[in-house]
């Protein structure tokens, strides 16, 4: 591999890291408006699948011509690595937080539509 493919798989690695980083800090700095966060997170997802998918081909050829690690590429990917090993239990309890707070508003919800269907369909009927 070139030198400026090492570059380009190290400064793409690098932006990524970085981007895994602003979601982790989005992840971390969660309110309760979780449209918001939910919005934020999504918009964070972009640019990384994005990076992704520019690195998954240098990534490829690196593999294919056996080319060793150089340490600065080892030391940016196991530094990646660990902000995603941090990230993803974070994902994991914010997805088990919304699922329990639907199970609990969704009895709720229910309700409402069901007295507002109420409410309807008994106008419905005096005012026939």
């Amino acid at each position: 591999m070139s030198i400026v493919e090492e570059q380009t798989l190290i400064d793409l690695t690098t932006q990524l890291k970085q981007q895994y980083e602003q979601l982790c800090n989005i992840v971390d700095a969660l309110d309760n408006d979780s449209n918001r966060n939910i919005d934020a997170i999504s918009e964070q997802m972009k640019p990384i699948k994005r990076i992704e998918e520019l690195l998954r081909p240098l990534r490829d050829a690196y593999r294919e011509n056996g080319d060793d690690v150089g340490a600065e590429l080892q030391a940016i990917t196991d530094q990646t690595i660990e902000v995603v090993k941090t990230l993803m239990p974070k994902l994991a309890s914010l997805e088990k937080a919304s699922a329990e707070s639907l199970r609990r508003l969704f009895p709720k919800i229910q309700g409402s539509v069901r007295a507002v269907q109420m409410q309807n369909a008994y106008r419905g009927n005096h005012q026939a």
